[in-house]
């Protein structure tokens, strides 16, 4: 039987109508495909008791995105916040923030900036 050389991805989803601190953001590249995208690890505001997951979610790079995708959703709602395009797509400026999945579910996400 040929071993696996893979490994599991850490991270659960965040959830709708929650509110999360957006901590490290790092660049991603998958090797086969060469996708390229970055994950956002999220710390929730209020952590249930017992709730010791990493929460994250992978917002995937590309030219155009839909304003109810998950790259899209967080991008409009950094222009919302910090008035100024240049700014809001610059993830760096995105580091520390509160962030409130207003919608999480496919092809209809939204994102709010809290602080």
């Amino acid at each position: 039987m040929p071993k696996l050389k893979t490994t599991l991805a850490t991270g659960v989803e965040p959830a709708e109508g929650y509110t999360y601190k957006i901590g490290n953001i790092e660049e991603v590249k998958t090797q086969v495909q060469g996708f390229s995208g970055v994950r956002v690890e999220l710390e929730p505001t209020k952590r249930k008791e017992g709730d010791e997951n990493k929460y994250a979610t992978m917002l995937w790079m590309r030219d155009t995105a839909g304003v109810a995708s998950k790259l899209g959703s967080f991008i409009a709602a950094f222009m919302d916040f910090l008035k100024d395009e240049d700014l809001a797509i610059d993830t760096d400026n995105w580091k520390g923030h509160v962030v409130r999945f207003v919608s999480w579910q496919p092809r209809k996400r939204e994102v709010e900036v809290v602080e």
